[in-house]
C-alpha cells in the first residue's frame, strides 16, 4: 500500500515538473536550510554559491576573456588566501517560540583556495577550505569553531573521464528541525566515471554518500550508486535518464531502500544562460511503514543579464532524515532565488529569497507523524569595495518557520551584520 494519497502526489509532481521545465537555477538541497539559519557568519553574498561580480570587470568581454585565457598559458595553478571578520546580531539565538533571546557574535575566518588546471586540462583540482571562529557575548556557551572544506578533482582521457567531489561541514549552529543550536557534521563524497560512446552519447556510473551525524541526536548515513546516459541533440542541449540504487541506515529507524528514477538535462542556450539538473522519482521502501513514493531532484537556471547583472533560480526536492524525532523523515520542497547587481566599480548588491515546505513521515508502523514546517527567509546584502584586496560587506537578514503539528519548531528571526574581507 503506497501511504500518499494520488492528490498529494499531484501537487509534489507539479512542483517538480516546474522544476524541470521553467527557468531555474541549483545548489544542492542543503543550501535553503543552512542560508535560513544563518551558518555562516558573513551572509553578504549570493545564497546559491555564486560568485560575487568582479568590480573592476571590463564591459568588453572579448578583451576579459583574451586577458583570462593569456594568464591560463602563463601559469597553470592559483593559490588564494583569505580573511575575514564580522559582527552580527541575532534577535533569536535558541531559534525559540517563547522567550527570545539575543547577542552578538563576533566571527573571524581565515581561509584558502586552490587551483589547478581547466576545463581543458587532464587534471583539474578546485578545492576551498575555510575555519570559522565564533565567539558570542552572552552565550559563551555557544562559542565554537566551524569548519567547511568543498573539493572537486577533473581527471579527463581521451574518451573517458573520473570526476571526484564533495563538501564537509563541521558546524555548530542553528538548526531547523531541531528548533535550536546542534553540532553536526556534515559530508557528501561522490565520484563518476563519464565514457564518452560517440560525439552525441555518453554513458556513465557514479556513487555517493551522504552522512550527517549528530552530537546526542539522530544521525543517518544514505549510499546512492547509479548509471545513466546523456544524448546530446546539440552542443548546447543534452537530455538522458539516470538510475540509482539508494540504502539508507537511520539511528533508531533501521534500514530504508529505494530507487531513483531520474531525468538529466543540461542546456547553455549561450554563454549567458543555462539550465542543468535532474528530477524524477524515488520509490522508497520503508522498514514497517510500507512504500512511498516522493519526488526527488535539484535544477538549477543562471541567467547574466549583462557584465553587470546576474539573476539564479534553483528548485529542488528531497527526504530528509529528522535528527530529533524517532522514526521520522521530512519531504521538503523549496525554491532559492536571488539577483546581483554591481553599480560603478566598487559597490555590489543583491537579494536572496528562499521557500521550502517540509512535511513528515514515519519510516516506522505505528508511528504518528503531522508536523509542517513552512520556512521563508529574504536576505538584502552590500559588499563595497575599499581596495584591491580589501572589502566591506553589509547584510541584514529575516527568517521566519510556520512549524506545526507534533514536535514543531516555529520561530521568528532577524539578523544584523557586517564584515571585512580580505583576500589576496
Amino acid at each position: 500500500m503506497m501511504n500518499v494519497t494520488p492528490a498529494h502526489l499531484s501537487l509534489r509532481f507539479s512542483l517538480l515538473a516546474c522544476a524541470l521545465w521553467l527557468p531555474v537555477s541549483a545548489a544542492g538541497q542543503d543550501v535553503l536550510r543552512d542560508e535560513a539559519a544563518g551558518t555562516r557568519a558573513s551572509l553578504a553574498q549570493p545564497a546559491n554559491g555564486g560568485a560575487i561580480l568582479d568590480p573592476n570587470d571590463q564591459d568588453d568581454a572579448f578583451l576579459k576573456e583574451f586577458m583570462e585565457y593569456q594568464i591560463q598559458q602563463q601559469k597553470n595553478s592559483k593559490v588564494r588566501l583569505f580573511a575575514a571578520g564580522s559582527w552580527r546580531y541575532d534577535s533569536n539565538v535558541m531559534l525559540s517560540n517563547t522567550n527570545e533571546q539575543s547577542d552578538t557574535m563576533w566571527s573571524f575566518r581565515p581561509g584558502a583556495q586552490y587551483s589547478y588546471g581547466d576545463e581543458q586540462s587532464k587534471l583539474q583540482l578546485l578545492a576551498d577550505y575555510s575555519a570559522q571562529f565564533n565567539f558570542f557575548e552572552k552565550f559563551d556557551s555557544q562559542d565554537s569553531v566551524n569548519q567547511f572544506l568543498s573539493l572537486s578533482v577533473n581527471y579527463r582521457l581521451k574518451k573517458t573521464s573520473f570526476k571526484l567531489s564533495g563538501r564537509f561541514n563541521d558546524v555548530m549552529g542553528g538548526d531547523l528541525d531541531v528548533g535550536g543550536q546542534a553540532q553536526r557534521v556534515q559530508f557528501s563524497p561522490e565520484l563518476q566515471m563519464i565514457y564518452e560512446v560517440s560525439e552525441k552519447v555518453r554513458v556513465g556510473i557514479s556513487g555517493q554518500v551522504q552522512r550527517s551525524h549528530y552530537d546526542a541526536l539522530l544521525s543517518s548515513t544514505t549510499w546512492r550508486f547509479g548509471t545513466f546516459a546523456d544524448y546530446a541533440f546539440s552542443p548546447q542541449f543534452r537530455l538522458g535518464l539516470q538510475f540509482n540504487e539508494m540504502i539508507q541506515d537511520v539511528e533508531g529507524s533501521g534500514r530504508q531502500t529505494g530507487q531513483d528514477y531520474l531525468v538529466r538535462m543540461e542546456w547553455e542556450a549561450a554563454k549567458k544562460l543555462s539550465l542543468s539538473g535532474t528530477a524524477g522519482v524515488n520509490f522508497m521502501h520503508t522498514i514497517s511503514a510500507g512504500d512511498t513514493v516522493l519526488p526527488v531532484g535539484s535544477v538549477s537556471f543562471r541567467y547574466e543579464v549583462g557584465p553587470k547583472t546576474s539573476v539564479y533560480v534553483n528548485l529542488f526536492a528531497r527526504a530528509q532524515n529528522s535528527p530529533s524525532l524517532t522514526g521520522q523523515y521530512f519531504q521538503s520542497e523549496g525554491v532559492l532565488l536571488g539577483v546581483q547587481q554591481q553599480i560603478g566599480s566598487k559597490i555590489n548588491v543583491g537579494a536572496d529569497f528562499g521557500y521550502e515546505i517540509s512535511e513528515y513521515d514515519t519510516y516506522l508502523a505505528g508511528v504518528a507523524t503531522t508536523r509542517t514546517d513552512h520556512v521563508r527567509f529574504v536576505r538584502p546584502w552590500l559588499k563595497y569595495t575599499l581596495h584591491r584586496h580589501l572589502a566591506l560587506e553589509l547584510f541584514y537578514q529575516h527568517t521566519l518557520n510556520d512549524s506545526t503539528g507534533t514536535g514543531a519548531q516555529p520561530f521568528e528571526r532577524n539578523l544584523v551584520g557586517a564584515g571585512l574581507t580580505s583576500s589576496w
